[in-house]
């Protein structure tokens, strides 16, 4: 391990003499970062082929077909199903043997080691969900493979970050950037691969890491062009609005998706729900897999196209080719196929099923569209687009990456507005009537709760205000000079001044932003000798009480967008301080001592 840190003092002092808008070295991890993702993503897909070759095309000449899906009759009733179930069944031995850890989808796992754990990931549990994601992809789950490409990407940046012993954030940034590397070279889309990184898997979005996730983004994406080719992973028909009135329609489809988005997630938790309580046979967990894969793989006679190792269906409703019972069909199935295949213990990912049943959602709508008013309506397959960023973003609940995300597949400026208008409504509806996206809604019910920050809400609560505010503080009372309260400003450490009466109870507050706004009204210029705080007191009584929790004081301060807060007992008397830094430290203090307790 030495080496790598005579490596990382060589390089900082190489790279500390070169002027970078951010720290040399990390934006370099990020670059390195961002090719390892990449290669471990086109590792994953090669894998996929392979194992799809091996069990669908290999033995196809064997009974004189190019593929075994294009088997008929009989043959093709028996076959078909026992392809996943044999996939499933290689999958459950492993988890058992190898990989008990593993299992389902990735991304909960990367937001979870963010949130908890500092960005630390095991690299072990990273190879476990290449293998066993490439085989159940691969053998006609139904699973998605960005899901892993996501959690391999983000387990390569966090072995970086381990590596050189970055501090904690520089680590979560690594991981996002290797999130963001491992999808864009899934979806050949960096752009959307990068927001997706900080709006899922970081939770938020910050410049302090946009640069380095964009760099880690735009070399992944690079690295997979240059061997698996520049072509989108969907081909895309031109795309045009008919006339205005049918934006009227896109809205309609935004809250239609929301609510397939939202049959998805919870059809898929209720599945997980039955398949980790029922009472199945000896060697349970062998066999869960092998069910699910056998599950599916009975829809798979009928609804070839809901198998994950193949996207022909979506394109085949892109350009308006299949009919309204198999977009309905396929509607319907694929939840429950992709549902099966993880619930039951499979491995893959969330997001291409959800981009496939909102091309199906989409499909549907538009077909339905084009029977009514044929006149005003584009083709299906304009609605399969633009249900495809609106189902998504209401399972994720991000209509930013979601939107890109379609949006750089397209490479079509005009899709831009209904695809913005369809994932707003999209995600109103999902957030309106359900609790969390497909990836937090799986965390909840562990019990665990993040906040928008990806901060752990159990761990917030468990922290009282009272316990990290600051008594000793500078307040103004109402009767304070503006200028003797410019001769204030050295003193204090917060850019909020608390405001009391004469009783010492709080009045409100004033700003920087109060003070210099006042200072700038040229009529205050000649009273500024007797104007007193009280004339420019922001009335808005933004406050904590001493015994609420973190997770309530850090909400309020959220919502205000103030780096501090008044803390006041009953009867409104000021206590003290707030400061969002305080806070910070003190969750990852409580973090870091409930590891220790657990190890």
């Amino acid at each position: 391990m030495d080496v790598f840190y005579k490596i990382k003092d060589w390089l900082l002092s190489k790279l500390s003499k070169i002027e970078f808008s951010q720290e040399p070295l990390h934006l370099l991890l990020a670059v390195v970062t961002g090719i390892f993702a990449a290669f471990g993503a086109v590792l994953f897909y090669k894998m996929i082929v392979l194992v799809e070759e091996l069990l669908f095309r290999a033995p196809a000449g064997l009974m004189g077909v190019a593929n075994l899906i294009d088997l008929q009759g009989w043959r093709r009733f028996l076959v078909i199903p026992l392809i996943p179930a044999i996939g499933g069944l290689v999958v459950g031995w492993i988890t058992i043997k190898l990989a008990a850890d593993v299992k389902g989808e990735g991304v909960p796992m990367v937001i979870d080691g963010v949130a908890k754990k500092g960005g630390i990931l095991s690299p072990v549990v990273g190879a476990k969900q290449l293998i066993t994601s490439a085989i159940s992809i691969g053998s006609g789950g139904a699973g998605g493979r960005e899901g892993p490409s996501i959690a391999i990407g983000g387990t390569a940046g966090s072995i970086v970050g381990q590596l050189f012993r970055l501090n904690e954030e520089q680590t979560k940034s690594l991981v996002g950037c290797g999130a963001a590397a491992g999808l864009a070279a899934v979806f050949n889309a960096p752009i959307g691969g990068a927001l997706f990184a900080m709006e899922v898997v970081l939770g938020n979005l910050n410049m302090q890491s946009f640069s380095p996730i964009i760099i880690s983004s735009v070399f992944g994406t690079f690295l997979s062009r240059s061997i698996l080719g520049n072509k989108p992973i969907f081909q895309i028909p031109t795309f045009s609005l008919r006339s205005g009135w049918e934006l009227l329609f896109y809205v309609a489809l935004g809250i239609f998706a929301g609510f397939v988005g939202i049959y998805f997630v919870r059809f898929f938790y209720a599945t997980e729900e039955f398949f980790e309580h029922r009472k199945f046979p000896v060697k349970s967990h062998i066999w869960k897999p092998a069910l699910g894969g056998l599950i599916v793989g009975v829809i798979g006679i009928f609804y070839p196209g809901v198998f994950g190792y193949t996207y022909q269906a979506v394109s085949q409703s892109l350009y308006s080719r299949d009919s309204f019972l198999l977009l309905a069909g396929m509607l319907l199935f694929k939840p429950i196929a992709t549902s099966v295949t993880l619930g039951s213990g499979g491995a893959g990912g969330t997001l291409a099923p959800s981009l496939f049943i909102g091309a199906m959602a989409g499909g549907v709508f538009g077909t339905i569209v084009n029977f009514v008013v044929p006149h005003l309506a584009a083709p299906p397959g304009a609605y399969a687009l633009i249900g495809m960023a609106a189902v998504t973003s209401a399972t994720v609940q991000a209509p930013l990456s979601s939107a890109i995300l379609v949006f750089e597949m397209t490479a079509n400026y005009q899709a831009i507005l209904p695809i913005l208008i369809a994932v707003v409504m999209a995600t109103y509806i999902s957030r309106k009537y359900m609790a969390g996206s497909i990836y937090t809604v799986r965390l909840k019910l562990r019990g665990e709760v993040l906040d928008v920050y990806g901060r752990d809400v159990n761990i917030l609560r468990a922290i009282s205000v009272r316990d990290v505010m600051k008594p000793q503080i500078t307040a103004a009372s109402e009767s304070t000079r503006l200028i003797d309260l410019l001769e204030m400003i050295p003193e204090s450490r917060t850019s909020v001044f608390p405001v009391i009466k004469h009783d010492g109870t709080l009045s409100g507050t004033i700003s920087y932003g109060d003070i210099r706004q006042a200072l700038g009204d040229a009529s205050i210029k000649d009273i500024l000798d007797v104007l007193v705080v009280k004339d420019i007191l922001n009335p808005t009584k933004f406050s904590v009480k001493e015994n609420q929790d973190l997770s309530t004081a850090m909400k309020q301060m959220l919502d205000a967008g103030v780096p501090s807060i008044p803390v006041v007992r009953d009867g409104e008397q000021l206590a003290g301080m707030l400061y969002l830094n305080d806070a910070s430290q003190a969750y990852e203090k409580k973090l870091l001592m409930d590891e220790v307790i657990a190890k």
